[in-house]
């Protein structure tokens, strides 16, 4: 069984010794989470002259970049700068270095023939992501603690003192970043923060809430005021698909609760899943895992959806994207896919044994996922042979069997700071005179949970992009979104769980985005660290806006990098 102990213990073995003999550290900048958040914020923070160590809470660093999000979701590249270009740039770089004549395999969908597209800058192998990290780690010459989780933080006077790591090393620091993608310290440090989704009613926001679980609607209209595109609710099931099975009974994934009127608020979370890193090449490709706790009863209703619509590909029940060396990025696509709907929602609450489960569970239902497509003989044959024409690339996490260690965290806890990114922040009141960072990518939920309507048939419910053409244009992340309230705690940042709704964090929650929060909150931390400010909510903007720009970070739309129009690799 791949455990979330065995993800966990092969790089965790120098920490592991330790156990039984506690170390102290003393530095300036303890970066909770190596997230490509926290690696942003170490670099930074080592370059305005604080000492700094990295906690990662897993085998590796690099968060969900190293972990499978390989095919980057840039929104508008242009407006990525900074730290979060250097990287992505420099990954190019080595991708170039490593493969001079890019490979272009021979890629087979139902035995015909598809051309190879040619990744972009932005795509990336995560070995190569996972290389370009390492070194940043050594030019920089901080320490990287992996594998530990905060067990406990100390606070006086509302400041931070240290953090105990679940090993019993404690870590002395003058600043703190959480950068993880749970916000553990943020928690235990007493911050306000809320998880699920708001009401409509709480910020005005238009998108909140329960969502329409029909197939279309005009939503330009809504959200406009005036007529404009009707747009598909992007993947239901578009059949009636009963959700009861013979025995009367509702198929496994699908809840008995009515829906809400849209708008409600609710503490549902929008799916997890692993994004996987998939080929064809012979050379690379490893079988599809069969999980240990293998439950069949899973995959009934994809079995009918499969049936529903007689010539499924494998490319409509799993979305693929084209990165270097011949190989794919797997994402979640339609209503029934290796998104592990309604799966995750006790994991914000949960403590690290719980969430050690939800984990464990996610790698159970996904490589059911796989193993039912390419083996249960329900299935059409055809759809099986395609399914297992692909596997797992043998070169990537090797540790753990190609399987990545990075669960896909798309929305967890939310910090309530000192100002709280809304709707309205991204859609009409785009600046913001602490700007440290911008953001273009749509407004992207994935679902929430699979419902009976009227007629006895499926829905699923939460998908969220309808605003598509509404957040094309970039929008400005103010700096106080990365603090608490003062109050609450004055030497805190959190540049991922930052302070956002569930709406607004839809489009946020992009790495690139978070690599620029990470390396204003570097910036930031430093200038505290060196005297410039008491707190962090004290920070001069005009000398911290100078600086990032100096280190090349787009703060506002005039601002745009010039970015290569045609791929590089």
């Amino acid at each position: 069984m791949l455990t979330r102990l065995r993800f966990l213990s092969l790089a965790a073995l120098p920490a592991m010794r330790l156990m039984g003999a506690r170390r102290h550290l003393a530095v300036d900048v303890v970066v909770y989470g190596g997230s490509p958040a926290g690696m942003a914020a170490a670099a930074a923070a080592v370059r305005g002259g604080a000492k700094v160590v990295v906690v990662e809470p897993t085998s590796m660093i690099g968060g969900l970049v190293t972990g499978g999000i390989a095919c980057t979701d840039t929104g508008t590249p242009q407006f990525v700068g900074g730290l979060s270009a250097e990287f992505y740039d420099a990954v190019a770089a080595e991708t170039r270095r490593m493969y001079p004549k890019p490979v272009e395999p021979k890629i087979l969908f139902r035995g015909q023939e598809i051309p190879w597209r040619t990744p972009r800058n932005w795509d990336l192998e995560p070995k190569v992501a996972t290389k370009v990290f390492e070194s940043w780690v050594k030019r920089d010459g901080y320490e990287v603690i992996r594998s530990q989780r905060a067990a406990s933080v100390t606070k006086q006077k509302g400041r931070i003192t240290k953090i105990r790591l679940t090993d019993g090393t404690e870590i002395e620091g003058k600043v703190f970043i959480d950068a993880s993608y749970e916000g553990d310290v943020m928690v235990r440090a007493g911050v306000a923060h809320t998880w699920g989704r708001e009401g409509r009613e709480e910020f005005g926001e238009r998108l909140a809430g329960t969502r329409d679980a029909h197939f279309k609607k005009n939503y330009s209209e809504e959200y406009l005021g005036k007529p404009g595109i009707e747009y598909t609710h992007h993947g239901q099931f578009s059949a009636e698909i009963p959700a009861r099975g013979a025995n009367g009974k509702l198929m496994w994934g699908i809840t008995a609760e009515p829906l809400e009127p849209v708008g409600t608020a609710d503490k549902r979370i929008q799916a997890y899943c692993f994004r996987l890193i998939a080929t064809q090449r012979p050379d690379l490709r490893m079988a599809w895992p069969k999980p240990k706790n293998y439950q069949v009863e899973r995959y009934e209703l994809l079995l009918r959806y499969i049936k529903a619509h007689p010539g499924i590909s494998f490319a409509r029940l799993v979305h693929f994207s084209a990165i270097p060396n011949g190989k794919y990025d797997l994402n979640a696509s339609g209503p029934f896919s290796i998104d592990y709907v309604n799966g995750n929602y006790d994991y914000c609450g949960g403590d690290y044994a719980k969430r050690d489960r939800i984990f464990q569970d996610h790698v159970d239902y996904e490589q059911g996922f796989l193993w039912f497509l390419g083996h249960d003989r329900r299935v059409p044959q055809v759809l099986r042979d395609e399914v297992n024409s692909w596997g797992l690339c043998r070169d990537e996490y090797p540790e753990t069997d190609g399987w990545p260690v990075q669960l896909y965290i798309r929305e967890a806890l939310r910090m309530r700071g000192a100002y709280i990114m809304t709707e309205r922040d991204i859609l009409t009141s785009k600046t913001k005179e602490d700007s440290v960072g911008m953001g273009s990518f749509v407004l992207d939920s994935h679902w929430v949970r699979r419902i009976v309507d009227e007629k006895g048939s499926v829905r699923i419910e939460g998908h969220l992009d309808e605003s598509i053409n509404l957040s094309r244009a970039p929008y400005e992340i103010a700096y106080r979104s990365l603090t608490p309230k003062r109050q609450e705690c004055e030497n805190l940042l959190a540049p991922v769980c930052l302070s956002a709704t569930h709406v607004a964090i839809c489009t946020i929650r992009m790495e690139p985005v978070y690599m620029m929060m990470g390396h204003a909150a570097g910036v930031a931390a430093a200038m505290c660290v060196k005297g410039a400010s008491p707190t962090v909510q004290d920070v001069k903007y005009a000398e911290l806006a100078a600086r990032l720009r100096e280190q090349g970070a787009v703060l506002h739309q005039e601002q745009a990098r010039k970015v290569p129009e045609t791929p590089a690799i």
